[in-house]
């Protein structure tokens, strides 16, 4: 296809209000550690926190990604329930809300901008609701949001000590307008504000849990995290609250999409992907955009014409693009977020 129908075909697809699913890839391009800096990560500072037993199923993991086995493969080899993984959950919190901090700092004193806060104009300029699912644990959606000043959905009625209270919540974005008609009589129209929907179901640093309540707080606490980890605790823990509202809710929306943009997402999630994977076989429009298109991926999508799938060529400057079982390349950039929203959609 020629670079004319191409950019066509990308420009066509955001007219359909698609929901949006956005992976590590995203945060990634951002400055976030990504799965295999995680591991190396703790790697390092896991052993030095435990011993005996809990040291020898750690070094089960490390041998695991020694061999080349993906983190999330490899964190499956923990048993159900180990003692192992509070240290994981706080070594991880630890890496990634340094990585996030120094992000936050430079958007607040706007010597950075957000790929994603680029893409927002083209999501919401003909519907007032966007629906994000993320298994991402930071909070760079939150923040691209708040700098276009579009208001957030997160189940959560608060912010210093946020309650989870989704019902509670859904006040923020209603505006009732009184109006007096020509009779002078009056009534009272309820209008929704711009916003954006966001489901968290592998959890958020700021999510806490405090003497079995749960809270969300923008401050660092020595309270018990609430994120899931690769491995076996995502499924035990996946099943508990709020991780179940958000699970739910974020496959209730994917199965009611129109259409889908998958940004920087490897497909790895079996709890979100039963519903994605069915959604996507239907033939729901579906475009995908990350850098490396994983084996799962590769996988799922390939065959699948309704699903384009725009991904790095042979090296940076170039672009791969498959549109209906056709494949193009362009000297291009526009697996990057940033230079797919210069490139083809101003």
């Amino acid at each position: 296809m020629d670079v004319d129908s191409v950019k066509k075909h990308l420009q066509e697809f955001f007219i359909q209000n698609p929901l949006v699913l956005i992976g590590s890839g995203l945060s990634l391009g951002e400055g976030i550690s990504g799965m295999w800096h995680l591991s190396q990560y703790l790697k390092e500072e896991i052993p030095k926190l435990v011993e005996g037993d809990l040291l020898d199923e750690w070094k089960q993991v490390e041998d695991q990604i020694d061999k080349g086995v993906g983190f999330e493969d490899a964190m499956a080899s923990l048993k159900q329930g180990s003692a192992l993984v509070p240290f994981i959950v706080s070594e991880t919190t630890k890496l990634i809300s340094k990585d996030e901090k120094s992000i936050i700092e430079a958007v607040v004193l706007q010597e950075k901008r957000l790929a994603f806060s680029l893409l927002l104009n083209h999501l919401l300029h003909n519907q007032n609701e966007l629906i994000i699912v993320t298994p991402n644990y930071d909070r760079l959606i939150e923040l691209a949001c708040e700098t276009c000043g579009l208001d957030i959905i997160t189940g959560f009625n608060g912010y210093y000590c946020g309650t989870h209270d989704p019902d509670g919540e859904k006040d923020k974005i209603s505006v009732i307008e009184r109006r007096r008609n020509l009779r002078g009589g009056s009534g009272v129209k309820v209008s929704v504000k711009k916003h954006a929907k966001i489901f968290k179901p592998h959890g958020s640093l700021d999510w806490y849990e405090v003497n079995g309540n749960i809270i969300r707080s923008p401050y660092e606490s020595s309270a018990r995290r609430l994120i899931i980890t690769p491995g076996t605790s995502k499924f035990r823990e996946g099943y508990q609250h709020p991780f179940d509202y958000h699970r739910e809710f974020a496959n209730k929306h994917i199965q009611e999409a129109k259409a889908i943009l998958i940004v920087g997402y490897g497909f790895n999630d079996e709890q979100l992907e039963v519903h994605l994977l069915n959604k996507l076989r239907e033939g729901v429009p579906t475009l995908v955009i990350t850098k490396v298109l994983t084996p799962n991926a590769i996988r799922i999508c390939d065959k699948l014409n309704n699903v384009t799938l725009v991904s790095v060529g042979s090296d940076d400057n170039e672009t791969k693009i498959r549109i209906g079982g056709v494949e193009t390349l362009l000297d291009a950039n526009w697996w990057s977020l940033k230079e797919f929203i210069t490139g083809v959609l101003i």
